[in-house]
């Protein structure tokens, strides 16, 4: 690899431009991008060894081989509202992002995910750079004309669900069905007993899984309702216990103070797919958390509640009655969801005690879920994205 030398300004790493031939910039946001970033990173760097990875990132993409030029892991915004309430913090990061990469001046630049963030990248670096996007924003839930806004950038776009392939092919876009990457991740590394058992919870129980969503924003607006809900479970069912995975030490610091508080028996582990699986019923903010457990066919309700303004917005742009993913992906609901108002710990209770009890529901949902995830696609994801990723660096060469 490359001689490297870090310059340091204003609490930003700089490098000396590698050999643009092998330089790839990544830009990924917030723990969920980083994740995705990760795994593909690796997979370039399997299938071309001689790659230099940089990027914007968290300590899995540094874990993977990439030089992490700026902590991005924690820059969350949620709904329409937070963004502008954001919005100096958001253009300083955005012109020092963009004055990093040109001065890096990579052979193609990598966008992972993090919609608001690096489609205003895109634009700003437009013509400078070949780009390839990983996990493009989602189109095909919304009105309005983003896909066609987005196909302008002639980005290659590697989509991760069909729908949205589907959606980005209609206006013309160089778009690519790759997979979703939870095919590959979402893998359990212990038998539920074995799993329950280092957890330090009952073995034979009753287990409920708590994930509120991996952004500070999401933990403050769900955590809370979520415990009152295990307070009005356990009241019922004494035996009861639950498991909140985070993936991080910074959210286990921002969930750990609220659960030790509320005296309920729940244990936060970070081992997320082994919690998961370890669970009889889910409570998981809808997204990523709700597709992963389709994966793994565990029954869930899932939840979510925005600021109101972003909720009204949402409400008039969105273009499909459900917020869940696998509700999405099947056309109808399948995963009870309950949203704003409705998010209330004695209905998520409800719900979850319905769920428990009812053998023959589980079963059901577990069938249809187990559907929607053979829909997103084979095995092998970030390797078929890396050798997009690395066909494109070959033109760019």
């Amino acid at each position: 690899m490359p001689t490297r030398l870090a310059l340091r300004w204003s609490g930003w790493t700089w490098l000396r431009p590698a050999d643009r031939g092998n330089n790839i910039f990544i830009v990924a946001g917030e723990v969920s991008g980083d994740m995705a970033a990760a795994s593909l990173a690796a997979e370039i760097i399997r299938l071309d060894p001689a790659a230099t990875l940089r990027g914007i990132g968290g300590p899995r993409m540094a874990a993977a081989g990439v030089t992490i030029l700026a902590e991005s892991s924690t820059w969350s915004v949620i709904g329409h509202v937070d963004p502008l309430l954001r919005l100096r913090t958001h253009l300083r990061r955005l012109r020092q992002v963009e004055e990093m990469i040109r001065r890096s001046a990579p052979a193609l630049l990598v966008l992972v995910d993090f919609a608001a963030f690096n489609l205003r990248l895109a634009e700003l670096l437009r013509g400078a750079f070949p780009v390839v996007y990983y996990f493009p924003p989602m189109v095909s839930v919304r009105r309005g004309n983003r896909a066609a806004k987005v196909a302008r950038l002639r980005m290659r776009l590697l989509a991760t669900l069909r729908r949205e392939a589907d959606a980005y092919r209609a206006v013309g876009a160089d778009v690519e069905f790759v997979g979703h990457p939870a095919v590959d991740v979402v893998h359990p590394t212990m038998d539920v007993p074995a799993a329950r058992r280092r957890f330090g919870v009952p073995v034979d129980g009753p287990i409920v899984g708590l994930m509120p969503g991996s952004r500070p924003q999401e933990i403050r607006a769900h955590l809370p309702v979520m415990l009152d809900a295990a307070r009005a479970l356990r009241a019922a069912r004494p035996e009861l216990w639950f498991l909140l995975p985070v993936p991080t030490e910074y959210l286990a610091r921002l969930v750990e103070p609220p659960v030790m508080a509320s005296g309920l028996p729940v244990r936060v582990v970070p081992e997320i797919y082994d919690a998961m699986a370890a669970s009889d019923v889910l409570v998981a903010a809808t997204g990523t958390a709700t597709l992963e457990a389709a994966v793994l066919g565990i029954p869930m309700v899932a939840v979510y509640h925005l600021p109101w303004l972003s909720w009204r917005i949402a409400k008039r742009i969105a273009s499909v009655p459900y917020a869940a993913l696998p509700n999405i992906l099947a056309g109808r609901e399948i995963v009870p969801e309950l949203l704003q108002d409705q998010m209330r710990g004695d209905a998520i209770a409800h719900i979850v005690q319905m769920l428990l009890t009812d053998a023959q529901q589980r079963a059901a949902m577990r069938a249809a879920l187990r559907e929607v995830a053979a829909d997103l696609g084979p095995p092998g994801v970030a390797a078929r994205a890396a050798q997009h990723v690395l066909m494109r660096l070959s033109r760019a060469r």
